[in-house]
């Protein structure tokens, strides 16, 4: 199954600091330039807190909880961990991040459509709907959701175009899907460190 260390550290080379740039809606929150950083837009860290933000909590976001909104926000939404495909896991999770959940699920959702699945967008991130994506032919999944997020960001912001495709662009199709080193270890063993258990919680806060 996927990872979500793995994946994060795409979106961590993808996402810098802070930035506030007038013209990136992202920054932007009740009609506020508060900024975005480590990628963590300002409706999100809204979201997070239950309240809007000021400028000087969105510069000061410590790098921790950004990670644990990442978790939150993003990975848990989309069932990362149950995705059994690492690349198709990072296309769908990136996509998240950059173009929206509501955005992805769309994409998803007509991906699994093309490829003759019968699921509503509504039910694309549930159990039954990883269930069915798992089932698919990843490698064509994957060129799929590719395809769609392409297309999306062909007719978005021209400003951001470039960076957006070559973001995508690094996102390649690998058809391993084995377990991640410590997983097989612990299952193998049929122990749960207390490391691995504490990690756990805290990601899935």
């Amino acid at each position: 199954m996927a990872d979500f260390d793995k994946a994060h550290k795409y979106i961590i080379k993808e996402e810098g600091g802070y930035q506030d740039m007038p013209n990136d809606t992202g920054n932007y929150t009740d009609g506020v330039l508060i900024g975005t950083n480590y990628g963590i837009s300002a409706d999100t860290l809204k979201s997070f807190l239950g309240r809007t933000p000021t400028k000087d909590e969105m510069e000061n976001l410590s790098f921790d909880d950004a990670v644990i909104i990442y978790i939150q926000r993003y990975w848990s939404k989309i069932l990362g961990d149950r995705i059994k495909n690492q690349s198709v896991a990072l296309l769908i999770y990136d996509g998240s991040v950059n173009q929206g959940r509501g955005a992805m699920r769309s994409v998803v959702g007509n991906a699994m459509r093309n490829l003759n699945a019968n699921i509503s967008d509504d039910k694309v991130f549930s159990e039954a709907g990883i269930k069915k994506l798992n089932s698919l032919n990843q490698q064509k999944l994957f060129e799929e959701i590719y395809n769609g997020r392409k297309k999306r960001y062909e007719k978005g912001q021209v400003a951001f175009r470039a960076g957006h495709l070559k973001r995508l662009s690094g996102i390649t199709f690998n058809g391993n899907s084995k377990l991640p080193t410590w997983a097989i270890i612990s299952i193998s063993l049929g122990v749960v460190s207390l490391l691995t258990l504490s990690a756990y919680r805290i990601y899935k806060k």
